[in-house]
């Protein structure tokens, strides 16, 4: 996960992170293609609300529909734990996921200023919600 990470994230976890994150309680989720880890997510669970950490999918295996299927897999087990929200925050320059998590169903719902590192400062964050229902969405 922390190799994928590193692909895509300027800033990413650590593998160090990751284990932390696991040790804390955080829940994650795999694709695989055989073998070959492609894709990943991170979730934590507070009372009913959901918070996707981090998402990554490997490059040459981007636009295949895998973050959909992360995403909706996520949703469904958030529902299944009593998760009555699913959130995210993302880089307001991450143009694609937001357009994804749009389809998907997310609403933009606040902005945090100056929340992500970046190569040039700082970079503001899009909060996103999904209200999760039984059928997981």
């Amino acid at each position: 996960m922390a190799a994928i990470e590193a692909e895509l994230q300027s800033f990413p976890w650590t593998a160090l992170q990751f284990i932390q994150s696991y040790s804390e309680g955080h829940r994650g989720l795999v694709a695989m293609a055989g073998e070959e880890l492609v894709g990943f997510a991170v979730t934590q669970l507070v009372l009913d609300e959901l918070s996707l950490l981090t998402l990554g999918v490997k490059r040459d295996w981007q636009r295949r529909g895998i973050a959909r299927q992360l995403v909706e897999a996520i949703a469904e087990q958030g529902c299944e734990q009593g998760a009555a929200v699913l959130m995210l925050e993302v880089r307001k320059s991450n143009t694609p996921a937001r357009s994804l998590y749009r389809r998907l169903g997310f609403v933009e719902t606040g902005l945090r200023k100056g929340y992500y590192r970046a190569e040039e400062g700082r970079e503001d964050a899009v909060l996103m919600a999904l209200t999760l229902d039984e059928g997981g969405r």
